[in-house]
């Protein structure tokens, strides 16, 4: 069996329009208090496709460098690797990292909200988000076609927060406003009341 690649792709995936209405905002900084805004439900859609799958994740560069790498380690995504930088966005780093694989995968799923940047070649793998709505339950039964991998017993995850999920972050938050996190100086700004 060949390896299974997911090219997730972080906005307008873990994060969307709808998720930022929800939780007040989006993750854009990589201060650690930015943990509570990634989307719950696309976690947990993301975590359920590699597990499924068997599938390790390949995220873009930017999210590889600086404070936004360990806010991705916090989220325990199972990265694989960070695409190289290129030009022309998460397609064109895609595109660049399937150039340096050697073999090159033959079951891998590229999930953007960024699809214009998306080479042609590789519009088969493809699936396009609606960077307003993110990653949907539609959307992750594409992915699990599209790496050939059947869902047990034809049952999807819910479209509810995974309460382990929520249990981790809510965790990860208090160590963040105690300072627990390794490397990491607490946000000077309070979280909200109902975080």
């Amino acid at each position: 069996m060949s390896e299974r690649l997911i090219m997730l792709d972080v906005p307008g995936v873990l994060f969307s329009e709808r998720s930022a209405a929800r939780l007040g905002g989006k993750p854009e900084t990589g201060a650690v208090r930015e943990l509570r805004l990634f989307d719950p439900v696309a976690l947990g859609f993301v975590r359920r496709l590699f597990g499924l799958a068997g599938a390790r994740v390949v995220l873009p560069y930017a999210w590889g460098v600086g404070a936004r790498s360990v806010l991705v380690q916090q989220l325990d995504l199972q990265v694989h690797a960070f695409a190289p930088a290129a030009t022309g966005g998460f397609g064109a780093e895609v595109a660049a990292y399937l150039a340096a694989t050697r073999p090159i995968p033959q079951n891998f799923v590229v999930v953007t909200a960024d699809a214009a940047s998306v080479d042609p070649s590789l519009q088969s793998r493809l699936i396009a988000l609606d960077p307003a709505n993110g990653l949907t339950l539609d959307d992750f039964k594409q992915a699990l076609d599209l790496l050939g991998v059947a869902c047990p017993n034809g049952m999807y995850p819910p479209t509810q927060p995974d309460p382990r999920l929520q249990a981790r972050l809510q965790q990860l938050r208090r160590a963040a406003r105690h300072g627990a996190l390794p490397g990491l100086v607490p946000s000077p700004v309070a979280e909200p009341a109902h975080a």
